[in-house]
């Protein structure tokens, strides 16, 4: 009898066990991270008899949590995933429809500033042609600021992003730390897990890595360690350490990332990999800088070589000839940052190299100084070069102390106490800032300098005719250094008086300055319709007269082409009425299409193309990647779903299944209770 009743009340017990467990996995059907849970049971330990034993019913043994790790872990790291990819995609996407932009892009100011070129080439004495052109370069100058701007705008917006992020990090790790506490205080028995308290700190990890790729480590306490970057301890047990926002080395309005540990703080920027923290710090530290600096690249290639064929020219604003001035205002000079850690003062000064601008890289440099020697090396270390002096020395210095490299001329800091000390650090950043700096310089059309200085022809008689007999022809003069070519302008300069070619039939043109022998140089073309390029600085030799040496600071280029017959003479002269020529107009036209940048190799439409290609091309992989990660992501919530997850209608049945068992069990109890009775009314009679 009493068997049969505590059999009863073990099976009454159990299935209400059940049936409390089958609502509670109904009522959190639609709570995140909860993992429906099951009661095991098992046999009650049986009454043993000479004939056998008797079974005395269940028991509840535990009730699991349906989870596993491997497919919790793969919902993080794919959750990790997705949100760097997502990131990533929206901010690329946002800087692709930028710098693409049929009318907010550099690519059709570029073309309506050098169509304005064109039009003061066509007509270069028109006032209202050389109008344009200034309009028109002030608005190229202002498409480089704008582009920039918007860019520092997307800046300010990551970093503010990363700020928030970082907040929700430090929440998240507080409240792991205060679960593992809780989990460690209350599983004192393997068979009572905390059900609900391991499901919330799953889920706190997995929102945290939504933030970051997180690596979890069980501790035999049953606590959990997380860890982010490089390993990082994020949280270890109970306690949570602090992720900070610091201040970059060489940057101090550039935020860090940093785990502060105690008194220590350990930077983890470079390292922080997954989540949307993850992306933000990738597209900032990549696709952002890399598209200022591009832009920058672009923007002071152009203002270089247009300044310095604008300077080849000359302009009539006073009504004499002079050289033209810078068009651009730019800034040569690069941005170069001291490591806050360094010991020195000092720091080497970087300007730009206008002669060889089209040796500029998208590259940024760290300069350190070792064994007294400065090294620079790319920011990745890919390419590490020494400046000095000596064999061991990669670059030797300029007779002015530069050292040049990559279009760049670098000034060591002057020596001295305390200037530059040993182990110290500098960041070099060439052109991350040049579009900032870009403006329109000229105020007036008449500074336009749209006349070449030279004007080059067959040599006239004293009667203004030429008798020259040949087929030959000297074409337009082309201005290398303008310096020496101006000075030549002013009175009693070479070019005022005239420099003469006259040719001889031995295959020579003899060069007279004023009537003076100043050198000779063999005209012998391989083709004579193509001509023969001659430069009068440094393709004539000397005739050992003191016009020689005037003639070695004319750095002027002419095309002899033809055949000329004996005596048949060219001349160059200055430009004294050239109010109306548009040689240098043509040339500065020509750059558009002049390939000036990446050592000879892009023109400057076609940099900006291929930044803007190479970007798009980024945006769809990275878009792409996206999509297929989002399907991956699902996959992994469906496999957790299968196992983890609330299925109602197996609930439901489950409901059913145990409120029968309640109800046989109950009827087992009643049957032993009306046993009872007959038992007790036997005893009476």
């Amino acid at each position: 009898m009493v068997d049969l009743l505590q059999t009863g009340i073990s099976g009454l017990r159990a299935s209400q066990r059940g049936l409390a467990t089958t609502s509670h996995n109904i009522s959190n059907v639609n709570t995140d991270g909860y993992s429906r849970q099951r009661v095991e049971q098992d046999t009650s330990i049986p009454h043993y008899h000479s004939r056998g034993a008797v079974g005395t019913g269940t028991q509840v043994q535990t009730i699991q949590r349906l989870t596993e790790d491997h497919r919790v872990d793969a919902l993080r790291n794919n959750h990790a995933e997705y949100e760097r990819l997502d990131r990533l995609a929206e901010m690329t996407g946002r800087i692709d429809n930028l710098v693409a932009d049929q009318d907010a892009g550099l690519s059709p100011a570029l073309r309506q500033f050098f169509d304005a070129v064109e039009e003061v080439a066509n007509d270069p004495s028109n006032t209202v042609a050389r109008q344009q052109l200034l309009t028109q370069g002030q608005a190229l100058a202002d498409r480089f600021q704008t582009l920039d701007n918007r860019l520092l705008t997307l800046e300010e917006d990551v970093n503010k992003r990363v700020r928030a992020e970082t907040d929700k990090v430090n929440g998240l790790a507080e409240s792991i730390a205060e679960l593992n506490g809780e989990i460690r205080s209350r599983w004192t028995n393997p068979q009572r897990p905390p059900n609900d308290l391991l499901d919330q700190r799953d889920e706190k990890i997995r929102e945290l890595s939504e933030h970051v790729t997180v690596r979890v480590t069980e501790q035999d306490d049953r606590s959990l360690n997380v860890g982010i970057g490089n390993g990082q301890p994020l949280v270890t047990g109970d306690r949570a350490n602090t992720l900070e926002v610091t201040r970059n080395a060489f940057e101090p309005e550039r935020p860090e990332l940093a785990v502060r540990r105690g008194d220590r703080a350990v930077q983890i920027t470079d390292a922080v990999q997954g989540g949307s923290l993850g992306g933000l710090l990738e597209f900032r530290n990549g696709v952002l800088d890399e598209t200022r600096d591009e832009i920058g690249r672009v923007a002071t290639s152009l203002a270089g070589a247009m300044n310095e064929q604008h300077r080849s020219g000359i302009q009539f604003d006073s009504g004499y000839p002079e050289a033209g001035d810078d068009f651009f205002d730019y800034a040569r000079e690069a941005g170069v940052s001291a490591h806050r850690g360094n010991a020195g003062e000092g720091q080497p000064q970087v300007i730009v190299d206008e002669e060889r601008i089209g040796e500029l890289r998208r590259e940024n440099y760290q300069a350190r100084l070792v064994d007294g020697q400065l090294q620079v090396a790319t920011q990745d270390a890919n390419e590490v070069r020494t400046l000095g002096q000596g064999g061991d020395a990669d670059i030797q210095p300029d007779a002015d102390g530069g050292y040049r490299f990559d279009g760049l001329i670098l000034y060591p800091p002057e020596p001295g106490d305390g200037a530059v000390e040993e182990g110290d650090r500098f960041l070099i950043q060439p052109t991350r800032d040049a579009a900032q700096g870009i403006e329109g310089r000229l105020a007036r059309p008449t500074q336009v300098a749209a006349a070449a200085p030279v004007v080059t022809g067959e040599a006239p008689r004293a009667d203004g005719q030429t008798e020259n007999t040949g087929r030959a022809q000297i074409g337009p003069p082309d201005v290398g250094r303008a310096e020496g070519v101006m000075a030549a302008l002013e009175e009693g300069g070479a070019l005022q008086q005239g420099v003469e070619m006259t040719y001889a039939d031995d295959g020579t043109f003899t060069v007279t300055i004023g009537g003076e022998t100043a050198g000779t140089f063999d005209y012998d073309p391989d083709d004579s319709e193509r001509g023969q390029v001659v430069n009068l600085a440094e393709d004539v030799e000397p005739a050992g007269s003191a016009q020689a040496e005037t003639l070695a600071a004319l750095d002027v280029s002419v095309r002899i082409s033809g055949v000329p017959d004996d005596g048949d003479r060219f001349g160059l002269y200055g430009n004294y009425e050239g109010v109306g020529d548009n040689t240098n107009a043509l040339r500065m036209a020509e750059l558009m299409e002049e390939t000036v940048m990446d050592n000879g190799n892009s023109t400057f439409q076609e940099a900006y193309s291929a930044m803007v290609g190479e970007l798009g091309g980024f945006s769809q992989r990275v878009q792409t990647n996206r999509d297929a990660q989002e399907a991956l992501l699902n996959q992994a919530k469906e496999q957790w779903e299968e196992l983890s997850g609330v299925n109602l209608d197996e609930e439901a049945a489950n409901m059913m299944e145990y409120q029968q068992a309640y109800q046989a069990a109950a009827q087992i109890i009643t049957s032993a209770d009306e046993v009872f009775q007959e038992m007790l009314n036997a005893v009476r009679r």
